[in-house]
Order: structure tokens, then sequence, then C-alpha cells
């Protein structure tokens, strides 16, 4: 059975956050981050398994789906 590339119970689960993983089309909003610098330390974290990053975008190797950081309703951050 292959491993997951990603799995959300690597984001970290914290009140009052403002900032969210989408990966592909899924959104999970009781896992997060409340400043947008520490979404930016966990993505440099991952740096061995990104393949590509455009700013809060970016792509896990061997995954087919985008994971990005994104506000409550959707819009993908801006550095």
């Amino acid at each position: 059975m292959a491993q997951a590339l990603f799995d959300f119970n690597e984001v970290p689960m914290q009140k009052r956050c403002r900032w969210f993983v989408r990966h592909g089309a899924t959104t999970k909003f009781d896992r997060g981050f409340r400043a947008k610098a520490d979404a930016d330390n966990w993505i440099n974290a991952m740096r061995s398994r990104i393949e590509w990053r455009a700013g809060f975008v970016f792509r896990l190797e061997g995954d087919s789906a985008d994971i990005s950081i994104v506000d409550r309703s959707g819009k993908v951050a801006t550095p």
C-alpha cells in the first residue's frame, strides 16, 4: 500500500487561526496558522519534500495536487 504524500495531521491544530491549508479542493478549518510567517516557516520545514514553490502555493514531489495557504474564504495568501 502506498504511503500518502500529505496528511492534514501535519498541520498544527490550534484555535484562532487566520490561515489554513488547502490540498487540492480540500481545506480543513480546524488546523492552520495564526500568522503568515508561521505558515511560511511550516512550508520551509518541508523543503526537502517540495517539488516547486511560488509564494504560498507549492507541490510535494510525486503529488498531483497543489497545496496552498488560504484564508477562510479560500483566497490564497500573498507574500
